[in-house]
């Protein structure tokens, strides 16, 4: 007899506190058991019944009994009637086997009228909430197993009807009683009567957890929410609670989350409210050191049990950038790359900080707080290092070895007036813009001069650059319009005109048409004496579509779209004339504008090595610095090489002014830490343009290649005269 009663009061309580675990333990969810079949729900509805009906009718008796107590009138043929309606109707529809049969028994009661509506109401209450309830929990199940679900909570909505509102049922009349049992029935659905006393345990528990955190895990326990998973009101210091758990123990703390996310749906706010809390809360740092570990502990926001507040995830990824420069700056062993490191950190704040300015948000002013707070700390930490820098007397290496050098306002960047006056002469107040063809070897600088057009052509021209050397430009027609219109996009997007791309479906049917219009739309949008540059760099690669076989339509709209549009112009860059790829190109752009891009002149190359950035206080002793343009013939690529690796030197050395020797093991580093470079111009010569290299480097015999001369001379790898252009890349020869 005890192990029945054990097993009937927790079927009850699996059926009102955890009903879509009681689908899963017992009425099985189709997945991972097969649903009950007739047999079975027969045999477990008889098993309930007794313990049911022994509920209901006691609890009737007992309401009866103390109504009578304290006398009151009890209708006890009305309440009777109700309790074996309801446990009567619980156990037929339990037994139905189906959702058509359950609502038609319930229709049939509610059409006869008196106290079977009422039973009918709970009945078809019970039902529906048993279907709401494993529909909120995700539970799958068949109807069959719901119907079962839902008869056996109407049973229970029953006993809460006859035990709680029995009075109402015993002594009111008439429609008074359809009323009240129809409040009972929403309270009990909607648990109402319980909510009391889950607040107070919700309450005590996170009091009982602040006032000793160790015990946070167990006063959980306490909390309804650990074992009741239908409640549908908030719970006072719910979200307190998890936020302490997870302070105590992060791992069950977030599993903890994880559980009240998947189990406990109708508490989802409070889980979105713990989750910025500890977000926010892992943003605190009071050292550089905990600044950059921060990095690591947001890991968990990529993964969070729930989605984060709009205004967080915006905001997650750049103070995520910014630790991630500060653990960077701690981990450089370079002084004044550690600044720099510090440097990008609060331009990125900055950045931050004026974009929660204009962000709506509950959580935006304690970002802001928080960002507010980096930009004190990083500020303290960069005085600190560059106090430090002083001390120590580091000099600091702006030399870009390697990459294209960025946009600057700085002379890390030096020279090309020339060419930038030629774009300029094109382009101005010309009535048809030409096409322009910007060309030169490889390393000369070509990506660098376009990576400073926004700067350098001033506020009239919105420069936009396709990178052709990316493999998605090239995979169709399609692929490359889209592109071409995102990178103008992006350039207009820095001129504040606001134009969007192109999208994947719009291309999709006719591509060709719709860039036309988009075009049209673009030119509407620019300002008067606005101008837009698209830039196809490395374009010899899109040689590879006109072997596909789509490229010569695009090629034909490029020429078409820019001949006939006057605030639309295109230049290209690579390291060939269009003659040298062949009648493809020249058919198309014969009238395109050649600009050389070749060494950069001794005037150029001295602000580039002596004063890069306002505090670069390197010195050179007599004849060093002639020995670098000596040994480069102003090539870019290696008068940047070779300033990093002088640099870095003098900086081992702790010395400010180079010497002749300093300047020929910079070389020398150079010629190892830059031999990508040689062995580019190595290979681009071709088998009988090494061997007029190696020939003119060991000072013998050079063959007769006129083909391979030529192509060395255009290149710059030779002089008009035949001899190497940079004898640096003829030391490089000397070594093979």
């Amino acid at each position: 007899m005890g192990d029945y009663l054990r097993w009937a009061c927790w079927q009850l309580f699996l059926i009102f506190f955890q009903p879509s675990r009681f689908d899963r333990e017992v009425a099985g969810d189709g997945v991972e058991k097969p649903t009950m079949s007739f047999k079975e729900r027969v045999f477990y509805v008889g098993k309930m019944a007794p313990v049911m009906t022994a509920i209901v009718f006691g609890g009737n008796l007992l309401i009866g009994l103390a109504c009578e107590a304290y006398g009151i009138n009890y209708d006890w043929l009305r309440s009777w009637l109700f309790a074996f309606g309801c446990v009567a109707g619980g156990l037929a529809v339990g037994l139905a086997g189906g959702l058509a049969g359950g609502l038609a028994a319930g229709v049939e009661s509610d059409v006869a009228g008196g106290v079977a509506s009422d039973v009918a109401f709970g009945l078809v209450g019970g039902l529906v909430f048993g279907l709401a309830s494993n529909m909120a929990n995700g539970v799958a199940s068949d109807v069959a197993s719901c119907v079962m679900f839902g008869a056996a909570v109407g049973v229970i909505v029953g006993v809460m009807d006859s035990v709680v509102f029995g009075v109402m049922v015993g002594v009111m009349d008439g429609v008074i009683t359809g009323v009240a049992v129809s409040v009972a029935s929403i309270l009990g659905y909607f648990r109402f009567i319980t909510y009391p006393i889950n607040a107070a345990l919700s309450t005590t528990a996170y009091f009982k957890a602040n006032r000793n955190p160790q015990t946070a895990f167990r006063a959980w326990r306490w909390c309804p929410i650990s074992w009741n998973e239908v409640i549908w009101l908030p719970l006072p210091y719910l979200s307190d609670l998890l936020v302490l758990m997870t302070k105590q123990h992060r791992e069950e703390g977030f599993r903890q989350i994880a559980f009240v996310a998947a189990e406990r749906t109708l508490q989802r706010r409070a889980v979105l409210s713990a989750l910025a809390e500890i977000a926010v809360s892992d943003l605190q740092a009071k050292t550089p050191q905990e600044l950059a570990s921060i990095s690591e502990t947001l890991k968990w926001t990529t993964n969070a049990p729930a989605e984060l507040p709009k205004e967080l995830t915006e905001a997650l990824p750049q103070f995520d950038r910014i630790a991630q420069q500060v653990g960077q700056s701690i981990e450089l062993r370079s002084q004044n790359r550690k600044r720099k490191a510090l440097d990008q950190a609060l331009s990125e704040l900055q950045s931050l900080q004026k974009s929660l300015i204009v962000t709506r948000g509950k959580l935006v002013p304690r970002l802001l707080q928080v960002a507010n707070e980096w930009q004190a700390l990083i500020k303290a930490s960069r005085q600190a290092l560059q106090s430090d820098i002083e001390a120590r007397g580091e000099i600091p290496n702006p030399f870009v070895f390697g990459t294209p050098v960025t946009e600057s306002e700085y002379n890390v960047f030096t020279g090309r007036q020339d060419i930038v006056g030629h774009i300029e002469e094109s382009l101005l107040n010309a009535a048809n813009l030409p096409t322009l063809l910007l060309f030169g070897p490889r390393r000369m600088g070509k990506t660098s001069i376009l990576n400073q057009l926004p700067r350098l052509l001033g506020p009239d021209f919105a420069p936009a650059m396709v990178d052709c050397q990316a493999p998605a430009v090239r995979e169709s027609a399609n692929a490359l319009l889209r592109y071409i219109s995102e990178a103008m996009s992006e350039a207009l997007q820095r001129r504040r005109i606001l134009i969007d791309p192109l999208s994947v479906e719009a291309l999709k049917s006719e591509p060709f048409g719709f860039f036309e219009k988009w075009l049209t739309n673009v030119e509407k949008a620019l300002p008067e004496q606005m101008r837009v540059l698209l830039c196809l760099d490395e374009y010899e690669r899109l040689q590879t579509a006109l072997d596909a076989g789509w490229g010569a339509d695009v090629l034909d709209l490029l020429r078409n779209t820019f001949q006939h549009r006057r605030r639309i112009a295109m230049m290209f860059t690579g390291a060939h004339r269009f003659a040298e790829l062949g009648p493809a190109w020249t058919d198309r752009f014969i009238s395109a504008r050649n600009i050389r891009v070749s060494f950069l002149k001794p005037d150029e190359v001295v602000p580039l090595l002596t004063k890069p950035i306002p505090d670069f206080d390197m010195t050179y002793a007599d004849g060093a610095l002639e020995g670098i343009i000596s040994a480069t013939n102003g090539q870019p690529f290696l008068i940047q090489g070779i300033g990093f690796e002088l640099v870095q030197f003098m900086n081992e050395g702790k010395r400010k002014q180079a010497t002749i020797a300093d300047v020929e093991e910079a070389i020398s580093r150079t010629l190892s830490s830059g031999d990508a470079y040689f062995f580019n111009v190595w290979s681009d010569a071709g088998e009988d343009g090494q061997a007029i290299l190696q020939a003119i480097a060991t000072s013998s015999p050079v063959p007769n290649f006129p083909k391979a001369m030529r192509w060395l001379k255009d290149h710059d790898v030779l002089t008009t005269e035949g001899r190497f252009a940079v004898p640096i890349v003829e030391r490089w020869v000397k070594t093979i």
